[in-house]
């Protein structure tokens, strides 16, 4: 196998000395997708967010990330700034909070672009249309603000900002979860194909196991701010062995079979 285009090893993360993710380690391959599955709280974030120096204010961080060989740990911020968004893109949970809502689609993606590249204006204007017809989008939406989009539309303008300097890494921090059921499924599909097209990298973050499930080759189970399990996506899903995981694939209701109320986590795990 090739060498990975990131690997970190052994990360752990305290802030105001309280110890939020420890010993954690993984690598993602190019052309590959790396689901990060747990509860609320179990650290996906945190590392998702390490990968691209915007942890808060207070946090240290112990342990390797490497990019293409490249130590980007504790890296100063200019160095920084010449990874994100050029090599390492994300997409957060909720677009509203990301997107700015005094200016319009079309401003907040050349802005996007301005910040990351020199390119003419002429340009800047063209490979952002280009990038917001990628994802789906008429042009006439290049005019509005962020307020006159559905949120399916709101996310999907942040994954077309995301990918307009053409990131290597795609970080996609449940993408999903303020969405409805057929959205969701639209922008999944979506981001799939995008990651198929232009040969990227992506770290897909969720409680959703079956999001995950649809999208991801490799999983990492993330309980109290460590990796319990990780492995093949069919493996994991289908012969877990840690009782974490075990516990969140029972809290899944089955199809076929109706139930008085919904099984809890702490249940499960102890069945």
């Amino acid at each position: 196998m090739s060498a990975a285009l990131l690997t970190v090893n052994n990360l752990s993360i305290d802030i105001n000395r309280t110890s939020l993710v420890n010993d954690v380690s993984f690598a993602i391959q190019k052309k590959q997708t790396l689901g990060v599955v747990g509860e609320s709280g179990s650290g996906k974030s945190l590392t998702a967010l390490s990968l691209i120096g915007l942890l808060p204010k207070g946090a240290y961080v112990q342990g390797s990330i490497c990019l293409e060989g490249n130590e980007i740990a504790n890296a100063s911020p200019k160095m920084m700034q010449t990874i994100r968004g050029n090599r390492i893109a994300m997409i957060f949970q909720e677009p509203m909070s990301s997107l700015n809502p005094v200016f319009t689609v079309g401003h907040q993606l050349e802005e996007t672009l301005r910040a990351h590249s020199r390119v003419s204006k002429k340009t800047t204007r063209a490979r952002s249309l280009e990038a917001l017809q990628s994802v789906g989008m008429s042009e006439d939406k290049f005019r509005v603000y962020p307020h006159e989009c559905s949120g399916g539309m709101q996310q999907r303008i942040m994954i077309a900002m995301a990918l307009l300097c053409e990131p290597e890494l795609l970080i996609a921090d449940e993408p999903t979860t303020a969405l409805d059921a057929t959205t969701s499924k639209e922008v999944l599909n979506l981001l799939r194909t995008l990651i198929e097209e232009r040969g990227m990298s992506m770290l897909f973050i969720s409680h959703d196991m079956r999001s995950v499930a649809s999208i991801a080759d490799e999983i990492c189970v993330m309980w109290n701010g460590e990796i319990v399990e990780s492995g093949q996506t069919s493996k994991v899903l289908n012969d877990p062995t840690h009782k974490y995981t075990k516990g969140l694939l029972a809290c899944k209701p089955a199809l076929n079979k109706k139930l008085r109320r919904l099984p809890t986590l702490e249940e499960t795990m102890r069945s």
